[in-house]
């Protein structure tokens, strides 16, 4: 019986994994910034400048964090978390399915999307891509 219901919830589970919305572009306003939807959607138009910007967005709330690994897989460890809008430089040209590689990370604006004095936020590593958004500052 125990076994029969260990199956039966791993069918479950993955019933509910292939039919899971896929994660939706956030679009939002935070005071200054326009957060306009996945930079990801963006990229194909931008091949001839592999070096772009984008947004930490997608995370829950302004606690909610991204976590920069140090590999382009969530078994790698963390090298640093940001914040929502936290504006990341990314390669584009480096990807590893829906990771991309972070070259550096800064804050112009607060949480809640208003200005500040800018911070260095000094990471390299990987990002999952939907977590990451186009944004108008």
């Amino acid at each position: 019986m125990i076994h029969a219901l260990s199956l039966s919830r791993a069918v479950l589970a993955a019933l509910c994994l292939s039919i899971a919305t896929p994660v939706l572009a956030e679009q939002a306003d935070y005071g200054e910034v326009a957060l306009t939807g996945l930079a990801r959607e963006s990229w194909p138009y931008n091949q001839s400048y592999f070096i772009q910007h984008a947004m930490v967005c997608n995370v829950n709330g302004p606690d909610g964090f991204l976590t920069i690994r140090t590999g382009p897989d969530a078994s790698f460890p963390k090298a640093r978390a940001l914040n929502r809008l936290a504006t990341v430089t990314i390669d584009i040209s480096q990807r590893s399915g829906r990771w991309v590689r972070v070259v550096d990370a800064h804050r112009n604006v607060t949480k809640d999307g208003y200005s500040q004095t800018p911070k260095q936020l000094p990471v390299q590593g990987w990002a999952h891509d939907s977590y990451l958004c186009d944004f108008i500052h």
